[in-house]
Parts: structure tokens; C-alpha cells; sequence
């Protein structure tokens, strides 16, 4: 009996030992089988969107925007052609509205009037600063520009957020003389050689234009609308 109670013992700590060992490699497996989780960092928010393809512009639109920034001082002009076109010609993403437009009889005292919500100037008097590591001698001075009986000149209004000139909180308007020519397409300001030279501040879209016979761009400078032919 003694002898059969050893060995019965001596199974029973075997049997233990092997307990506590695979107990043991359970454990270290179900840590093996669960790793620390790792933290992974939240991807950057990236630029917004640009803002949607707007529609074409209609007639009826247009006549409208032109209306609300400049009342009945002006009329769309009836020409064959195009009269109107859209873009981003201040660079600042919102769809602006360009249109070829004359005084309406008997409304020039208004159009020029110190009173006025818009800012007269002309496309063939401008400046344009140089860079900053050059030095300013001097700023022109720049006549204010007025409106003439019978001109037909480029109205354009400045486009708000999303809707661009549609939006009626877009009122910025300003009268360009010298600017309302045969208009062709818009580009990339970019894209033009004596723009780059320039350094301008903001990358717009410019208006290619045919005036007087010969070819030329509209662009903004940052301050104001100018006019440049194009080479050769």
C-alpha cells in the first residue's frame, strides 16, 4: 500500500507540475494572442473642396447681377459676339462676372458721382509694384478715371463663396475702361510669361481679348484691371 500510495503520489505531482506548466503557456499564449494596441494617429484633415462647376450663365442672370451692383445706370450691350464671361479673375476662388455694357441716357452724372459703389478705372493706366527685393523709387499718380457719353466699357463684379457673383452679397463692382473688346477665352495667368516676370501676389484667370485688332489679356494686378498685349 505504501509503495502503491507513492506512486499514486507521485502521478498526482506529476500530473500537477504539467497542470501548472500548461497553465502557465495558456497564459504567456493569451498575452501573445493579445498585443498591446497600438495608437494610430488620425488622418490630417486635408484642403476643402473647390467650390462646384456653377451652370452657365444665363442672359437673365446676367441682366440681374448687373442690375443689383450697378442699378439702371448701365445696359448690357447687344452685340453678335460674346458679351459676357465668367471667372476667377481675382484669385480668390469665388466665380466672378465680366460684361460689355454702355451708359444707360442720361445716367453719366451718376455713374462718375462721388457717391458711386463701384471704382472707375482704366485698363491702360495701372502700376504694379516690384518685388520686395527691389527698391520702390516712387508711385505714379494715377488719375481718377471717368466715364464718357457713349463708352462702352467692362463691368465686373466680384464674386461671394460658393455662388460667386449670383450671391446677392456679392456687390463689389468695378468699370473698366478700355477693356470691353472682342472676348476670346479665358487661362491661366500663370501660363503667361510677362505675368510671371510681374510676381503677382495671386494666380487668377485672365481674359484673352482681341482689342482694336490686335490680341491681348486682361489681368488683375491686386489692385486693379490691366490691360497687356500678348507677344508676337
Amino acid at each position: 500500500m505504501s509503495r502503491m500510495w507513492k506512486k499514486a503520489a507521485g502521478y498526482g505531482a506529476m500530473i500537477a507540475l504539467l497542470a501548472l506548466v500548461s497553465c502557465k503557456q495558456s497564459t504567456r499564449e493569451g498575452r501573445m494572442e493579445k498585443p498591446i494596441p497600438v495608437s494610430t494617429p488620425a488622418p490630417q484633415k486635408g484642403p476643402e473642396s473647390p467650390s462646384p462647376q456653377l451652370a452657365p450663365p444665363t442672359e437673365a442672370e446676367v441682366a440681374s447681377a448687373l442690375h443689383r451692383v450697378f442699378g439702371d445706370d448701365l445696359l448690357l450691350e447687344q452685340a453678335q459676339g460674346t458679351v459676357f464671361i465668367t471667372g476667377d479673375f481675382n484669385g480668390d476662388d469665388a466665380q466672378d462676372l465680366a460684361m460689355i455694357v454702355h451708359p444707360a441716357p442720361g445716367k453719366l452724372a451718376d455713374i462718375n458721382g462721388e457717391l458711386a459703389n463701384w471704382i472707375i478705372q482704366d485698363a491702360d493706366v495701372y502700376f504694379i509694384a516690384p518685388p520686395t527685393n527691389q527698391h520702390v523709387v516712387s508711385v505714379p499718380v494715377i488719375p481718377a478715371a471717368k466715364v464718357k457719353e457713349g463708352e462702352v466699357l467692362l463691368a465686373i463684379i466680384h464674386g461671394y463663396g460658393g455662388q460667386g457673383w449670383r450671391d446677392p452679397q456679392a456687390r463689389q463692382g468695378y468699370l473698366v475702361k478700355n477693356a470691353a473688346a472682342t472676348l476670346l477665352r479665358l487661362g491661366p495667368s500663370i501660363g503667361e510669361k510677362a505675368i510671371r516676370q510681374m510676381h503677382l501676389p495671386q494666380r487668377t484667370e485672365i481674359i484673352y481679348e482681341q482689342r482694336n485688332k490686335k490680341k491681348g489679356f486682361l489681368f488683375w494686378t491686386g489692385q486693379a484691371y490691366a490691360w497687356h498685349p500678348s507677344e508676337g
